[in-house]
């Protein structure tokens, strides 16, 4: 068992839960096409500052309305992912076309209880806060604390929406304290990473990322520096193109980034080039089928042991990277992970009142197969290199992670199935997991 993640939200939960319905895309409203929208009334708002919902709309008082913005309005506020359900429908009144957007709201700061069971740390539990409308402005935050097996600190703070509403950016910070096995050494890591993107258009985005990270190693040959400590600042530039029909359970579209990144520079360790190139495809099959297939390779210069640090090399098995292998079935500088992934809904994502408060869940069924390799040398690019796994789970579409994974998969030899558990895509997961 590769990586087992809960985070449970703690509410005390009813026997029965109720159905509120589900946002609907919207309807045909060609006919107030080019009418001048004389207000923008916001329904059900409690915990949102209505200045940002209206923010979040391209479409404004004053301005013509069009069927083209409202399409946009509906993905803008499903972007802000603080809603358990919401519409927006023109009205028309004495007074003229009044835009009504009704929400209905998750509420914004809610615990956490969160336990890790894996491979290389054992049993870890802890708990934390979250909130996804932080001081009613649909800023994310999230700080956790997890102790047994390793030791887990992060904190992570996102604003989706900024200066002029077309700029985002995100802090994160984490400290472990582990047993690395991977490489066989004890870590005590603390790393820093940092986002700042800019919208280009209707759906690109362009941005810069500064990390810092910080590895203590107690094994000689882990670290680059003969002290055993490393220090290595990043910076890297990236180009992204997102035309997904929803952020949080997207049915089709495309999601790409070209990332070019800088290890070590002003007399840090480490001292490299890395280049990602991110694919991510969602294809309708029927309505409640969906086709996603995504790509991801990563190309790094410089020699293992001299420019690039052990740590710093990627592995690949396991939950989010190959599924039914193991960690460490392959290592290496450079990687490429391939994944296609059929899934059905077998519950639709919507709204659920308990106790009061509106949280959006939904259901999902998948078959997969991932294909990948991890190396140093060119040499070591082969197809009888690579490795395949494949297998079916089940997707609970949930707040705060998007959606929580249990798969079930077959590929390393002699370690018949394999379960796998774990939070948010797997392709967004790829891009973030641990060393």
């Amino acid at each position: 068992m590769h990586c087992i993640i809960f985070r449970i939200v703690l509410l005390l939960l009813p026997s029965v839960f109720v159905v509120n319905g589900s946002a609907q895309e919207p309807v045909d409203y060609t006919r107030y096409e080019g009418k001048t929208i004389t207000e923008i009334r916001i329904i059900g708002a409690k915990y949102t500052k209505h200045s940002v919902i209206r923010n979040a709309l391209m479409s404004k008082q004053g301005m013509p309305f069009t069927v083209f913005k409202l399409h946009r309005d509906y993905l803008h506020l499903d972007r802000l992912g603080i809603f358990g359900n919401f519409d927006i429908r023109p009205v028309l009144e004495d007074n003229g076309l009044i835009l009504e957007v009704e929400v209905k709201e998750v509420f914004p700061y809610l615990p956490i209880l969160s336990v890790v069971l894996g491979d290389e740390n054992g049993l870890q539990f802890g708990g934390g806060v979250t909130s996804i409308n932080f001081i009613k402005r649909a800023l994310y935050f999230s700080g956790i604390v997890l102790v047994g097996g390793a030791t887990n600190i992060e904190f992570r703070f996102r604003n989706p929406r900024f200066a002029g509403n077309r700029t985002s950016y995100q802090i994160d910070f984490y400290h472990r304290n582990r047993e690395n096995l991977s490489f066989n050494y004890s870590e005590v890591a603390d790393e820093f990473y940092s986002t700042l993107a800019k919208m280009v258009g209707y759906s690109g985005r362009l941005g810069a990322r500064f990390n810092f990270q910080s590895i203590k190693s107690d094994t000689v040959g882990i670290t680059l520096s003969n002290n055993r400590y490393d220090s290595v600042p990043q910076l890297a530039f990236f180009f992204g193109y997102d035309s997904r029909s929803s952020n949080t359970n997207p049915h089709s579209g495309w999601w790409n980034e070209l990332e070019i990144m800088r290890s070590g520079f002003l007399g840090f360790d480490s001292n490299f080039w890395r280049f990602t190139f991110d694919i991510r495809r969602y294809i309708p099959v029927m309505s409640s089928h969906k086709l996603t297939v995504s790509s991801l390779l990563t190309m790094t210069t410089g020699q293992v042991g001299t420019d690039v640090a052990t740590w710093q090399q990627f592995t690949l098995g396991g939950t989010n990277s190959i599924r039914g292998w193991s960690t460490g079935s392959r290592t290496g500088k450079n990687e490429f992970i391939n994944t296609i992934e059929y899934r059905y809904n077998i519950l639709e994502p919507r709204p659920f009142n308990i106790m009061g408060f509106d949280l959006r869940l939904g259901g999902q069924i998948a078959l997969f197969a991932d294909f990948g390799h991890a190396w140093n040398v060119s040499e070591q690019f082969k197809l009888n290199n690579f490795i395949a796994g494949y297998g079916a789970g089940f997707r609970l579409l949930v707040p705060f992670t998007g959606l929580v994974r249990l798969d079930f998969a077959l590929g390393e030899s002699n370690k018949g199935v394999m379960l796998h558990i774990g939070s948010f895509e797997k392709a967004h997961k790829q891009r973030k997991r641990v060393r």
